[in-house]
């Protein structure tokens, strides 16, 4: 019996490559998110802080001043940050895309490749019934004469 060999095995093994570094670009995002989102938190919870810092003690104009300019450039940075999510987000969704195209391709070849290993042993069949038959006939033959 002959060995099976897919014809379009290098275009399947290419649609894997190209699934896996996309679903890694994924994660990649994922990650960045994460972090951009745990660095919003740290610059929430310095703005409380400093708000709670205000109403424990006496503080001079200055000093409040001071803090008051530092406040605002922390909301800044939230609100820099902020944006940056949404830019990671909407990348995020764009490669979301990306991988369920690659994977669709992938389940194509890999279809394509069981269908054309279906063909194949049915070929393979045939050719092993038709060589049986041939063999039946001529032990036929041979014992007729």
């Amino acid at each position: 019996m002959a060995k099976f060999n897919f014809r379009f095995n290098s275009v399947k093994k290419v649609k894997e490559a190209l699934e896996k570094k996309a679903q890694k670009e994924l994660a990649q995002i994922d990650l960045f998110i994460s972090q951009h989102e745990q660095l919003k938190q740290k610059l929430i919870e310095e703005v409380n802080s400093i708000r709670m810092s205000v109403y424990d003690k006496k503080i001079s104009a200055s000093e409040l001043r001071f803090l008051s300019q530092y406040k605002n450039s922390l909301h800044h940075k939230i609100d820099e940050n902020d944006k940056e999510i949404n830019k990671l987000k909407v990348k995020k969704s764009e490669k979301v895309e990306e991988v369920i195209q690659k994977t669709i391709e992938k389940k194509m070849m890999t279809k394509l490749e069981e269908k054309h290993i279906e063909e194949f042993n049915i070929t393979e069949n045939r050719n092993e019934l038709k060589n049986f038959d041939e063999l039946a006939v001529q032990k036929f033959a041979r014992i007729k004469k």
